[in-house]
């Protein structure tokens, strides 16, 4: 029987590449082929040939999935195949299946990484800003795979929750005050819940309910405080997109191999008035939560490859935002340096400040220490989940090496 299957998955997969290269043909004759116009690149200009190997390949791939056919025909044959590694052109994009029918990006060679360059830069902004009396905290968000789990396949391994470990045991030597929001999410009883199957970000539940457990945090150690009212997750009308979101893992082998995703949109019931500016992207947002800080224009129609539904909330990863939160003059101003795990929370870590300034180091290209200076926040805080330790650029806080 396995042996039919097999032959089955195999006949049809000849026969769609057959299609496929048809497909490719009709495009070429018809004028219509992105890999043809390479073709003519290149035959008037010899010397177009490096840029040619280099783009020849991704022509291709547009010629052969203009509306994603071919990444849908890919991952079902994966999935009758039973395959749990999806080999790619990008190693960096490798997808897997978790035994737990959720998909994750894997790395065949991975290793753990030396966290001494993290740690030290950390830990060199907290006392930097420690001198100028601006309090610091570094919090820690989860990664897909838990602490200790075995769900990946057989031969693979990833170290994000050791290299994480390891961060937070430096700053907490250094006396660096940090929060870790995995053991909230791992005494809940089903942690891949909080997940997105198809992508690698935790869903606004997630970051809701870390929000939840931060405001106490903010409160008891930085005087920070939040409405009850506001924490409360019965104040809030839900909205819920359902099969709307095919996330970045998805988005590499379709909807077939391992379904799609609903994304649920948070809708205060109780009053609010904030103003949102992105000076570098020109965006200027003013009135209640749900107009301001969730951007209803992503999820206006599903479009599971172009779209990303993700940056309903807080809009994307912009260099540096503003916030400000006209229902709450009196409160405190937050520097919070983030990646994309920060989207989700950044609207309701909103509700528990004054002014809430939004900096991505990635592509941010201002003089971080003199931009903290001149906001005079009362707390800068770091919120990076541990997959992310390491991508340098979030740690290249400007500061001169010791």
């Amino acid at each position: 029987m396995k042996h039919r299957k097999e032959t089955i998955t195999a006949f049809l997969f000849l026969a769609a590449t057959l299609l496929a290269f048809c497909y490719v043909g009709y495009l070429a004759l018809t004028g219509q082929s992105a890999f043809r116009k390479e073709l003519g690149l290149l035959r008037r200009d010899p010397g177009y040939v490096t840029e040619f190997v280099s783009t020849a390949e991704g022509k291709l791939n547009e010629d052969l999935d203009r509306e994603h056919g071919f990444i849908q025909l890919y991952g079902g044959f994966q999935r009758l195949a039973g395959r749990r590694v999806l080999e790619d052109v990008d190693l960096s994009a490798r997808v897997v299946k978790l035994k737990n029918g959720a998909l994750n990006f894997a790395y065949l060679s991975v290793e753990p990484i030396d966290i001494a360059p993290q740690a030290g830069a950390v830990n060199g902004l907290s006392q930097t800003l420690e001198a100028r009396d601006i309090p610091f905290l570094y919090v820690a968000a989860p990664q897909k795979i838990p602490s200790g789990a075995d769900l990946l396949p057989t031969g693979l391994r990833e170290y994000g929750n050791d290299n994480g470990d390891r961060l937070l045991a430096a700053l907490d030597e250094a006396g660096t005050d940090t929060l870790d929001l995995r053991p909230l999410f791992e005494a809940t009883e089903d942690y891949s819940s909080w997940f997105f199957r198809t992508d690698h970000h935790w869903k606004p539940e997630a970051a809701f309910l870390a929000w939840q457990h931060l405001t106490r945090v903010l409160e008891e150690d930085y005087g920070i405080t939040t409405e009850p009212l506001y924490t409360d997750e019965s104040q809030y009308d839900k909205v819920v997109y359902e099969d709307w979101f095919l996330g970045s893992q998805g988005k590499r082998c379709g909807s077939l191999y391992a379904g799609v995703d609903d994304i649920t949109a948070y809708i205060p019931r109780f009053e609010t008035d904030f103003t949102y500016t992105c000076p570098f992207y020109a965006i200027d947002r003013s009135g209640p939560f749900e107009e301001s800080l969730l951007f209803p224009e992503r999820v206006a129609e599903r479009d599971w490859f172009n779209g990303n539904p993700y940056t309903l909330y807080a809009g994307g990863d912009y260099p540096q935002a503003i916030i400000v939160n006209h229902r709450n003059p009196d409160g405190k101003r937050v520097v919070l340096l983030r990646e994309s795990f920060a989207c989700a929370m950044t609207p309701f870590l909103a509700l528990s400040c004054s002014e809430l300034t939004t900096i991505d180091l990635r592509s941010f290209q201002g003089d971080l220490l003199e931009t903290i200076e001149g906001l005079q926040p009362d707390l800068v805080m770091v919120l990076y989940s541990v997959s992310s330790i390491g991508s340098e650029p979030l740690f290249q806080f400007g500061l001169e090496a010791p």
